[in-house]
């Protein structure tokens, strides 16, 4: 990829990508409340790229997991779970829109998307676990989110950055029970903004981020098994990265390295009602969450109208956290 002929295979290639809002990567979590629908690592190479002409693009992950850790607040076995296993299916459906309506002199492109999961929980632990996980299946909350796509930045015939700024809103609208420990859905709105970019150093290589911030609502109808008389919880404020880079082996195949890192920075909050026995962290939420996720990744353009992103995650560090391997697939449909 030289000099103008690089310059027409990116925009080819990354004109239909502009989304990737936050995408619901559910995790079993044990002792905290952070939200199921959170795009852990499920957008990665050229991320900061994106359609900045005015058009719909469909864009479906679909994703596996199978979480055979569940760690507590020094980043071991819990011993409260033995032999755990939690597999889960994920379809992510998501629609993109990019108006014709630009700011900044016509540099970033007004756009908006809509995300809508559908998950399946199967969830086994050994009989002599002093606890177990129950689970519910179905449609997960639906995100809606805003965003800005900038124009590429061109220096000698070629792109050499991009970027996108978006604000993501994350609507309890999916399944959720206080009978179950976990739910296609949260309970509780979030709000989620980030911005994602995209570097190519080369014409053959490429380092792309998308840097997250999460903020929770509070969940007035929390899980209490034990009834110690919640009213209701809120999972602390969280932020993570999105890390990716790759090589060009051809112009159509790119092989490199993926990860993540999640970190939570505020306690998890429990409000009581009237006459109860407060308990400042109930139901073995010992801390703050972390996760570290690294794996080889894949993008593939098999032709104009269709682009390809695998994902293999390995969550090699975990606290407050189910840890195990995560397989994801991104597919990019422009109309």
């Amino acid at each position: 990829m030289k000099g103008n002929a690089s310059s027409t295979w990116m925009r080819a290639a990354f004109g239909a990508l502009a989304l990737g809002a936050a995408c619901a990567l559910p995790t079993a979590q044990a002792g905290n409340l952070e939200p199921a629908g959170i795009n852990l690592g499920g957008t990665s190479f050229f991320d900061g790229f994106g359609a900045t002409k005015p058009g719909l693009a469909y864009l479906g992950y679909y994703q596996y997991q199978h979480l055979n850790h569940v760690e507590d607040n020094n980043g071991n076995d819990s011993p409260g779970f033995k032999n755990p296993n939690i597999d889960v299916l994920l379809m992510l459906n998501q629609l993109a829109y990019t108006t014709d309506k630009t700011f900044f002199g016509g540099s970033a492109h007004l756009g908006f998307t809509g995300l809508l999961p559908l998950l399946r929980f199967d969830p086994s632990f050994d009989a002599t676990s002093p606890n177990k996980l129950n689970s519910e299946n179905g449609f997960g909350d639906l995100t809606l989110g805003a965003y800005l796509q900038f124009d590429p930045v061109f220096s000698g015939g070629r792109p050499v950055y991009s970027q996108r700024m978006e604000l993501d809103v994350i609507v309890p609208t999916g399944k959720y029970s206080s009978a179950y420990d976990i739910n296609p859905g949260s309970g509780f709105w979030s709000i989620n903004p980030y911005w994602a970019g995209t570097w190519l150093p080369t014409p053959k290589t490429e380092l792309s981020w998308r840097l997250n911030y999460l903020y929770n609502f509070s969940n007035n109808n929390p899980r209490d098994p034990a009834h110690l008389g919640l009213s209701s919880d809120k999972a602390g404020q969280a932020g993570w990265i999105n890390f990716t880079a790759s090589y060009a082996v051809n112009p159509e195949l790119h092989v490199g390295l993926n990860g993540y890192y999640f970190e939570q920075f505020t306690n998890d909050t429990y409000s009581y009602q009237s006459g109860a026995t407060p308990v400042s962290m109930p139901y073995g939420d010992t801390g703050k969450a972390q996760v570290l996720a690294i794996g080889p990744g894949v993008f593939w353009k098999a032709d104009e109208k269709n682009m390809w992103f695998v994902n293999l995650y390995d969550q090699v560090q975990a606290k407050n956290h189910a840890r195990g391997t995560v397989l994801n697939v991104h597919w990019v449909h422009p109309f």
